[in-house]
């Protein structure tokens, strides 16, 4: 079954790789065989080929860290990323899609063909239709630089004051945007939407008060609470070989919560849509 998945002695790069899904991502690849390139701004604890200190909030640092890796690479697993609250709304923008956007980008040109990109979103990401101008607007401002100054202007700090649901948003529709490019090149990109997952993130949520009284109602009719391997493992069989001729695709990973929702048998908290 190893063998099936395609990633014994393959290049792979992980980001957040430090910890939650991205360090049970890496974990597990490293089981898999392949060789695990690891970047986070905290200490890679799994035995990973190479562990990269890099803030994405920072592009000199992008750009530092992606001098360190392969030039051939089979799958970037995006897994960075920061809750807000209590993250603050610009360092959330900037971490969860502008910095991996430009990461994504620079390692486009060394992912071979077959490869892959699997990137975290979420759940509250799925209401990016009734939010997509917006979405659009960011996606315009289509280099790092251009990003970051409207960010940190009065219309891109008024439109991102809900930066969590709309930095997630914002990863959703530019791996739709990217798919038909990079079938040109037979490259895959995906989205997943982990329901709520135990991790820091839901302890770092809890400390300000937003605790399971709140996560509770998006959780599964089972009530179950996802953990990083749940999410990690997911991200590894979307990227992998038995995956090949999936792409574009934004994936719940949620054990039917988007699936109630769509059935009527839930209330629609975050409008959200498949």
């Amino acid at each position: 079954m190893t063998a099936v998945l395609g990633y014994d002695n393959e290049n792979v790069v992980v980001t957040g790789a430090a910890s939650g899904m991205g360090a049970a991502c890496a974990e597990r690849l490293v089981e898999l065989g392949a060789k695990v390139y690891a970047l986070d701004i905290n200490a890679v604890s799994a035995p990973v080929t190479k562990a990269i200190k890099v803030n994405v909030m920072d592009k000199a640092s992008i750009t530092a860290a992606v001098a360190e890796l392969p030039n051939s690479i089979h799958s970037l697993f995006n897994c960075a990323g920061v809750p807000c609250p209590p993250t603050p709304a610009y360092p959330t923008m900037m971490i969860n899609f502008v910095g991996l956007r430009e990461l994504t980008e620079q390692l486009i040109p060394r992912i071979k063909a077959g490869g892959g990109i699997a990137s975290v979103a979420s759940t509250a990401g799925m209401a990016w239709r009734s939010n997509l101008n917006n979405v659009e607007t960011l996606l315009a401002k289509d280099s790092f630089e251009a990003a970051d100054a409207w960010l940190q202007s009065e219309e891109g700090a008024a439109i991102s004051a809900d930066a969590y649901a709309f930095s997630k948003q914002c990863m959703i529709v530019y791996a739709f945007n990217k798919a038909g490019e990079l079938a040109k090149g037979n490259i895959r990109i995906n989205t997943i939407c982990p329901s709520p997952t135990e991790s820091a993130f839901t302890d770092q949520m809890a400390e300000i008060g937003l605790g399971k009284d709140v996560t509770d109602m998006f959780t599964p009719a089972n009530g179950k609470y996802a953990n990083g391997g749940d999410m990690g493992d997911a991200l590894i069989a979307i990227n992998s070989q038995l995956f090949r001729f999936v792409s574009g695709c934004v994936i719940p990973v949620d054990w039917g919560y988007t699936a109630e929702i769509t059935a009527g048998q839930r209330d629609n908290l975050m409008n959200i849509s498949l």
